[in-house]
This record gives structure tokens, C-alpha cells and sequence, in this order.
């Protein structure tokens, strides 16, 4: 039995623990040794690590990764023995060697990596089983997906739940919290928890942040949803899925994820939240996540395969991507950009506003709302009447925001720079890969302010030495790094125009 000590670090590796290096000696732990850490009525495994100085003996020193996700007492005594190796090793094992695993087997793994049984790298080792995407049977992605939403916090808000979800991977494409307002102003219900940026500039989690609060507990959040009928949340602040969060973070640090994983990640969400009319927006291009059309082919049957299983109606919309949608590129921007849209201000990006709307009709008419055809019509009423507006207000002001808040008002990167087009012509392409490496280099996500904002997009002519877009970051050191990626990284692309 160790007493608890808080340490004022964060390593991004919720297991690890320090305790005095003679206590090792005395408890036959070493280094890096896992054990099983007991308190109360709860359990987790972690990886202890020793010091002569971090904490005394008969102390465990417990990382604030650790203190931030349980709620463990600073003094309180905890018990210690060395854990043995998980028996769902045994499952990532099967898959790495090709092998079938049973649903038994699959729940036996989800838990023990919402628990924190499995480390990082054992669950690095499983996920990269899934890039050869013939390793997954189908029956295998159902039990894979229906153990990851029941694992965990499930919330129920009605008969008719409906949601709209992008694939991801297409810097800006903020177009959720533009649909889910307009959807929500016909009476729908619709509770929107998303992630954040996994290897973009931004999630939607992350530039809600900008204008209201996002973390919630499934108390509040029906609370929200009752006041609003919508919501616009962050899915990690709650016991959501608790084992796609780890997987998410794995796949963030990798800047990959398989196909497989990423419609399991999608649809658990759904599934755990009772969804049950969902639009799937799925842009398609040389550098967006999907590229040609055998994997849209795979992707989209596998949608339609768990949303069959899972009983929820669905509808795909495929969209070429050459480029980003919108003009600002990381949360602050972002959400210029949104609240531009709904205030209908005359520099909001068209763009944006087009598929929002493309998007938000699709689901209207899935849900009943609007006859075949014309739920782009209602939808842009919604914008146009301010009923949109006048919702979106209403769901800030609910998760404590500024519901009064100007698009103008918010706050971008002080440090910036100008990057003025070599020539003369029109622009056909922009590399949404590397333009999302210049906004992460920024500071974005992590500083709201950082990113990029599109002086000019796809489609457009520019004349030389005009401006093609605009740096944004709140340091200098951050925008000589972004600086030096751009001399090699090609952004746009520009064609002679005649």
C-alpha cells in the first residue's frame, strides 16, 4: 500500500506511475514493470517507473494524465501487485497472424483497452492489423463496433435521432455546426458529439471550443438537447466510447488510420448516442483521406453493411475535393467562417455555405422533414430567415458560450504573414495534406488562434504578388517553423489562364 502524491506533469501516457526507487527494491518491481493499481472499488494497470527524488518511499507519484481521468485522492492509500499480461494479448496476436476472433474475444479487448489494460503500443500493434483490410471480416467490424459503443456511456434521446458526419480530412469543411443548427430549427432532435483534429487543423470539437464550452456529462448534455434540441459537444468528455478515444489517439499520432477503423469510430459514436438517420459527407480526391473509387466502393459498403446491422437509415453523399472548403483553416478561423455563414455576412465563404446547405437538405428529407427534392430549399430558408442563427444561438448560450458573439469578434493569430502568388493565373488545386501540416506547425489545434486563412481558393485568378493566403500564430518561433515547411511543401497549384 502506497500513499497517493500529485505531480504537476503530463506525459500523454495515462499509466505510468514513479514510486521510490528503494520501494522497488522492497516490492520486487522494476522499471517499467506493469502492475495492477486498486482503490476503492476500481481498477487500472499502469507502468511504474522509479526515482531517488520525485517522491519519498511509501509514496506513489501519479501524473496528472493519471489524476485527470480518476478521481484518486491526493494521500489516499493504494494497492499494488504486479499484473500479469492481459488475455486479450492473445486476441491482437490472432489478428496479427491473420486469424478470426470471436465476439467474446473482441468485448474481452475493448474493455481491457478502455480500462487501460493494453498500452499504447499493444493497441498501436492491433490497429496496424487493420491496414490490410481483407484482416477484418465484416461480422468481425460489427462486433468490433457494437463492443465499442456499449462499452461505456450510451444515451438515448428519443425514436427519431438524427446526426451528420464527415469522414474528415479536408481542411475547413467546417460545415457541421452550420447543419446542425438549420436541422435543428425544424424540431429535430439532433446531438452532435464529435472529435477533435486526429491530423487536421481543427475538429468540430475544436472550434466550437471557440465560441462555447464543449466537455459535458450525459446529465448535462440531455439537458442541453431538451432546451435546443441539438447540441455541439466534444465525445472524449464523457465515457462515450471510451476505447475509440484511445483509438483515436493512436491513429492522431500515427497521421494514419485504416479504412475499417475509421467507419467503426464513426459508427460507435452513432450507435452509443441513438442515432438513428445519419448523412455521411464523403469528399473524394488526390489528397483527401479517400483517393480513387475502389476505396470509396469498400468504404461506402461498409457503411451501409453496419447500418444495416445497427437498423439506422442512411445516406452517403459523395463530393469531389480539390482543394479546402471555406477560407480559414484551424478553430479560430473556422468558426469565423461559421458564424459568417449564419449571420449571413457578405464575406462568408459560398462554399461553405453551399454544402452546408447540399448536406443539411439531404438529412432533412431523411428524416421526413422536407419532400424529395426539397430539403436544399428549406434548409437555405432556415439561413436566410435567421432561424439558423437564432438556433445556434441558442445552443452556445446553453453550453455557457457568448451567445451574442459577432464573427468579428473572434479572435485569430497576432503574428502573421502574407504569401503572395510567383505568378499570374488561376488557381486549380490546393494540397489539403500539406496545408493541414502548415496550420499544425502554426500551433492549431492546440492554439485556437493559429491557422491559415485562403485569400484565395480553388477556382479563383490571381494576379502576381497577390495575395494567395495568410499565416496566423501567436509565435514567432511557430511561424519561422511553418515558414521554413512551406519552402518544401507545394500548397497551390496555379495554371496559366488566358
Amino acid at each position: 500500500m502506497l500513499k497517493v502524491k500529485y505531480l504537476d506533469i503530463q506525459t500523454g501516457y495515462p499509466w505510468i506511475a514513479v514510486i521510490h526507487e528503494e520501494d522497488g527494491e522492497t516490492f520486487g518491481i522494476r522499471p517499467g514493470d506493469e502492475v495492477a493499481l486498486k482503490w476503492k472499488n476500481k481498477q487500472t494497470e499502469i507502468a511504474v517507473d522509479t526515482t531517488r527524488s520525485m517522491v519519498n518511499k511509501g509514496e506513489i507519484g501519479l501524473f496528472r494524465d493519471i489524476t485527470n481521468k480518476y478521481k484518486i485522492r491526493e494521500r489516499e492509500l493504494l494497492e499494488l501487485k504486479l499484473a500479469g499480461q492481459p488475455a486479450s494479448i492473445k486476441t491482437i496476436h490472432k489478428k496479427l497472424d491473420g486469424e478470426r476472433i470471436t465476439y467474446k474475444e473482441i468485448c474481452s479487448l475493448v474493455s481491457d483497452i478502455a480500462k487501460f489494460r493494453i498500452n499504447d503500443l499493444e493497441l498501436a500493434f492491433f490497429i496496424a492489423s487493420a491496414f490490410d483490410e481483407k484482416n477484418f471480416s465484416r461480422e468481425e467490424i460489427y462486433y468490433l463496433t457494437k463492443a465499442i459503443s456499449e462499452t461505456g456511456e450510451m444515451l438515448k434521446f428519443g425514436n427519431l435521432v438524427a446526426d451528420k458526419h464527415s469522414i474528415g480530412g479536408i481542411p475547413g469543411n467546417r460545415v457541421t455546426p452550420i447543419v446542425i443548427p438549420i436541422v435543428a430549427s425544424y424540431g429535430v432532435i439532433i446531438p452532435k458529439t464529435s472529435s477533435r483534429a486526429i491530423t487536421s487543423a481543427a475538429g468540430t470539437a475544436d472550434t466550437m471550443e471557440v465560441l462555447a464550452p464543449v466537455g459535458f456529462n450525459a446529465k448535462e448534455i440531455k439537458k442541453i438537447v431538451k432546451e435546443t434540441n441539438a447540441c455541439l459537444i466534444w465525445g472524449g468528455a464523457l465515457r462515450l466510447a471510451p476505447a475509440d478515444d484511445r483509438f483515436v489517439e493512436i491513429t492522431r499520432r500515427l497521421g494514419r488510420e485504416p479504412y475499417s477503423k475509421m467507419v467503426v469510430s464513426i459508427m460507435s459514436k452513432q450507435v452509443a448516442t441513438g442515432v438513428n438517420r445519419l448523412i455521411i459527407d464523403m469528399p473524394v480526391g488526390p489528397t483527401a483521406k479517400i483517393h480513387n473509387e475502389k476505396d470509396v466502393r469498400f468504404v461506402k459498403n461498409l457503411f451501409f453493411y453496419l447500418a444495416r446491422r445497427f437498423q439506422m437509415k442512411i445516406k452517403i453523399i459523395t463530393t469531389k475535393a480539390m482543394g479546402p472548403i471555406g477560407r480559414g483553416i484551424g478553430p479560430s478561423l473556422e468558426a469565423r467562417d461559421v458564424m459568417r455563414v449564419l449571420q449571413q455576412k457578405e464575406e462568408r465563404p459560398k462554399d461553405l455555405e453551399e454544402k452546408a446547405v447540399l448536406l443539411a437538405g439531404q438529412l432533412l428529407e431523411l428524416v421526413g422533414r422536407a419532400k424529395k427534392n426539397k430539403g436544399q430549399k428549406i434548409a437555405l430558408d432556415s439561413l436566410k430567415s435567421g432561424k439558423a442563427l437564432e438556433k445556434m444561438r441558442e445552443i452556445i448560450k446553453a453550453q455557457g458560450g457568448d451567445f451574442n458573439i459577432d464573427s468579428e469578434e473572434i479572435k485569430i493569430g497576432k503574428v502573421f504573414w502574407e504569401l503572395k502568388s510567383p505568378k499570374e493565373g488561376l488557381i486549380k488545386a490546393i494540397d489539403n495534406k500539406n496545408l493541414n501540416k502548415i496550420c499544425r506547425l502554426l500551433g492549431a489545434p492546440s492554439t485556437k488562434e493559429a491557422g491559415v486563412y485562403l485569400n484565395k481558393t480553388v477556382g479563383e485568378k490571381v494576379k502576381k504578388k497577390e495575395v494567395l493566403c495568410t499565416f496566423y500564430t501567436n509565435s514567432d518561433q511557430r511561424l519561422l517553423l511553418a515558414k521554413h515547411a512551406f519552402k518544401k511543401l507545394e500548397l497551390y497549384a496555379i495554371i496559366n489562364h488566358n
